[in-house]
């Protein structure tokens, strides 16, 4: 599933492309089943800017008009100045820029979990108020984390910062990757995190943000491509997410076990 690595990445390389003008717009035969609210219809309108907040995308259009979208397990959008024929590819639009050349965005989804919302600026701002603190701006803290976990004692810690309440961004590959950097055992409850351990999962998350965004996101077999439909090389950056060896000591044994239904990784050596 894209995480904010891969959702953040996906902003940037669309983002230069903006703004432009939406001529026309195709719905695939089952676009039905990702399209969740349409309060707007984008063709027309001019696609002004981009933004992410925590997973989901924000696609703003002109007079306050955006569509949220999740990109669920295998969602993305390409981008090119051909009309784009990619199967899977469940809504398009075409548009012109502002020098006359065209330009299209295509949302390809094979498994068609992701969805996508064109709402009004109320609707938007109801919908954002179900998500937390997203662990890549300034709001996320230690005082935060900390706050928060004191709040749900009997959680652990791992499965915790799946909750997009809460930790906005942070997805299964995350998590590991977080709990494994702080040296905390993802299966730790809640309550027994301390200020130091929250300081702790905090320079963690920026590690393993830093190293999957510099890398264009992680890829998994079969998952998540960029605009141009290229993979992101993020996975050479995985401490204990599907590694056999902790690539911090370099000598111990990656257990796997499940947590809350999600394959979880973590080093019996360097995570207490």
């Amino acid at each position: 599933m894209p995480e904010l690595p891969e959702v953040e990445t996906i902003k940037n390389q669309i983002a230069p492309h903006l703004p432009v003008k939406v001529t026309s717009v195709e719905y695939s035969d089952v676009s039905s089943s990702i399209i969740k609210d349409q309060e707007f219809n984008p063709k027309g309108r001019e696609f002004t800017s981009i933004e992410r907040r925590g997973k989901v995308l924000l696609l703003n259009f002109e007079k306050g008009l955006v569509a949220i979208s999740g990109l669920g397990m295998s969602g993305g959008w390409r981008v090119s100045p051909k009309k784009i024929s990619e199967k899977h590819t469940h809504i398009q639009l075409s548009c012109k820029k502002e020098n006359g050349d065209k330009i299209y965005f295509g949302y390809v989804d094979p498994r068609r979990f992701g969805n996508i919302h064109f709402f009004k600026s109320i609707g938007a701002k109801k919908w954002l108020t179900r998500l937390g603190a997203d662990v890549s701006k300034a709001e996320f803290t230690a005082d935060y984390i900390y706050s928060r976990c004191q709040k749900h004692p009997g959680k652990a810690i791992k499965a915790f910062l799946l909750e997009q309440n809460h930790f906005a961004g942070v997805g299964n590959y995350m998590a590991s990757e977080i709990c494994a950097h702080a040296g905390i055992l993802p299966d730790r409850l809640n309550k027994n995190i301390s200020q130091k351990d929250a300081q702790k999962l905090l320079e963690a998350t920026a590690i393993v943000l830093e190293g999957t965004v510099s890398s264009g996101g992680t890829t998994f077999s079969g998952g998540y491509k960029d605009t141009t439909g290229s993979q992101g090389e993020g996975v050479k950056n995985l401490v204990v997410f599907y590694q056999e060896v902790c690539r911090m000591c370099g000598r111990t044994k990656v257990l796997k076990t499940i947590l809350k239904g999600r394959g979880t990784y973590h080093c019996p050596r360097c995570q207490k």
